[in-house]
């Protein structure tokens, strides 16, 4: 059990590494962007094979890098650039096509012909002309050159469930289905690796609608020695769907599965990244076992919004010992007791997605809110210090609301950099204090990574708790980075085949300078000693801050964040997903 552990690890680190948003492992992903929405990879798929294919045609003029056509000379027939700028100060006749780079028509400079530009944009000086349409797409294309000089597509960057998946589909008359086997989207101290199976129906209904049906079964790697855990997990969902003019759909999912507490700091992707990788595993989780119906329609494409009720088990899962790559001698850190119970969760949730490219977005917005009530009458609350919480009702019902919020935006300042702001928290708003598994910490690699993992904990000194539980009811967090494009200029000192692989895997000899800085404070909510009055936030001086500088490769990033106030010096952070 332990060699497949290791083996489906090994796909989990390589996952990253071709993709910059590793996210979900199911076939059907019922989060997933509508269709009207713009393309996650890039241009559209039939736009990228015509700019690829005038590349590769003969006859055309071939231009691999910057070019200028000069004042005085005249170029004629199609011409097709590479990764480089186009200035034309001269004449050019005929049709061009420019990958990854620009078009610059500078004064006098004349263009006769029609004009498709992706990955970058057309500008035309106030005496400089154009004549012909002109087709503009700002995502980059996914192609790389191949030794002989001509371009192909790149595979799309790779998911987890893409490398480490065995998919067959059949379709019998109106019924479609897939039977898959595959890994989960993270490797963890509580379950080792994931490995999920089982089949998908499909079925088409009138107006654009479907009808699906997922049943998959859980192996977990890892055998939790208490047998508080079982071996065996579920997924299983039934969902109708229509995708006509106001998109929705209703339906209805029983799992037993083991989930994060706060997923906000890192992905999930990350953290198997490290638990696998150095023995390190920055969530907490904990046990659900449960039934969920749930309904959402999309009154506009971006805008997608859903309310759920769930009645479920939430309990404790201890530690187990998953094999690392590079183990030091501290062993794994243990995972914190929940307040255990029967819990019904009533849930509003609105999603915002105008980003105009969702793994290296550059213009547009990533708005996230919900709301959550939930209630037990069976609830087991853990002891904790009359400093961090009074003590939980247990002879009526338990109940409480919070809420959270991840507002994103992304402009472009000009050709080669960007400007990205994130604001983030949440927390406690009524009713009873917040279970162990609604509370929150900062501090870490995700958003304050100048600062040490889970720095704001809100545990008071005399509590001894070796699992670094989040105890905070509430935290804020903002952070900003201004991003400019550099070239690396690789190329000129690696061999063909060290370059090809460089193309394939991060897109070239193009990188990111990061310049960012951020702040956070996690608290206690209420009246008494070290805590922040319910309609009030902390003072700004209260807030931790950091700052630093990163390169971003695309797909592999390093970071070095100076706390600007509070304890430490500068901290080297290796991620495998951009910042935010």
């Amino acid at each position: 059990m332990r060699r497949l552990a290791f083996l489906g690890a090994l796909l989990l680190g390589a996952a990253p590494l071709a993709a910059q948003d590793t996210t979900g492992v199911f076939v059907i992903d019922p989060d997933a962007p509508p269709i009207q929405i713009r393309s996650a990879s890039g241009p559209p798929a039939e736009i990228v094979a015509e700019a690829v294919a005038n590349y590769n045609d003969s006859t055309a003029t071939r231009i691999f890098g910057a070019f200028t056509v000069a004042s005085g000379t005249s170029l004629r027939g199609n011409v097709v650039v590479y990764r480089g700028t186009l200035r034309v100060v001269g004449r050019v006749i005929g049709q061009i096509t420019i990958i990854n780079g620009n078009l610059v028509v500078g004064p006098l400079g004349t263009v006769d012909g029609d004009v498709l530009i992706l990955g970058g944009r057309l500008q035309v000086a106030p005496s400089g002309r154009h004549t012909g349409s002109a087709r503009t797409y700002a995502e980059p294309a996914y192609v790389f050159r191949t030794t002989s000089g001509t371009l192909e597509i790149r595979q799309q960057p790779a998911t987890l469930s893409d490398l480490a998946a065995a998919r067959a589909s059949f379709q019998a008359g109106p019924l479609k289905t897939s039977l898959s086997i595959e890994t989960g989207d993270s490797y963890n101290r509580v379950e080792g690796l994931s490995i999920l199976a089982g089949p998908t129906f499909t079925v088409a209904t009138p107006n654009r609608g479907e009808v699906r049906a997922e049943f998959w079964g859980l192996l977990r790697t890892e055998k939790d020695k208490t047998e508080q855990l079982p071996t065996l997990g579920w997924r299983t969902r039934m969902e109708w769907s229509s995708k006509a003019r106001m998109s929705g759909g209703i339906g209805v999912r029983w799992e037993n599965l083991v989930v994060p507490i706060d997923d906000r700091q890192l992905s999930r992707s990350e953290v198997g990244l490290g638990s696998f990788l150095f023995n390190r595993d920055y969530d907490d989780y904990f046990q659900t076992s449960g039934i969920e119906g749930y309904v959402y329609f999309r009154p506009v494409p971006a805008l997608r919004l859903e309310g759920s009720a769930r009645s479920d088990r939430q309990t404790t899962v201890p530690a187990s010992d998953p094999i690392s790559l590079f183990p030091d001698d501290d062993p794994w850190r243990a995972n914190p007791l929940v307040d255990d119970g029967h819990y019904r969760t009533l849930r509003l949730k609105a999603d915002v997605e105008s980003r105009n490219n969702v793994r290296t977005p550059t213009t547009g917005w990533r708005i996230r809110a919900w709301f959550e009530h939930a209630s037990s009458d069976d609830v087991a609350p853990v002891a904790l210090p009359s400093e961090v919480r009074s003590p939980i009702p247990v002879h009526r019902l338990y109940r409480y609301s919070h809420v959270g919020f991840d507002v994103r935006h992304y402009a472009r300042i000009n050709q080669v950099s960007r400007a990205n702001l994130r604001l983030l928290g949440g927390g406690w708003i009524a009713g009873d204090p917040l279970p162990i598994q609604q509370r929150l910490a900062m501090g870490g690699p995700g958003i304050l990574p100048g600062h040490g993992f889970r720095s704001q904990t809100c545990a008071p000194a005399s509590l001894t708790d070796p699992s670094q539980t989040g105890l905070c009811d509430r935290f804020l967090a903002a952070q900003a980075e201004v991003r400019f494009r550099i070239p690396l200029s690789l190329r000129d000192v690696l061999g063909a085949q060290e370059w090809l692989l460089l193309d394939r895997l991060l897109g070239g000899d193009l990188a990111d300078l990061v310049v960012f800085g951020d702040a956070g404070k996690a608290w206690l909510t209420g009246d008494g000693p070290g805590r922040v009055p319910n309609n009030r936030i902390p003072t700004f001086r209260e807030w931790a801050y950091d700052g630093g500088l990163g390169l971003d490769l695309g797909g592999l990033a390093v970071f070095v964040a100076q706390p600007l106030n509070g304890p430490g010096g500068a901290r080297l952070t290796l991620r495998f997903q951009r910042r935010f």
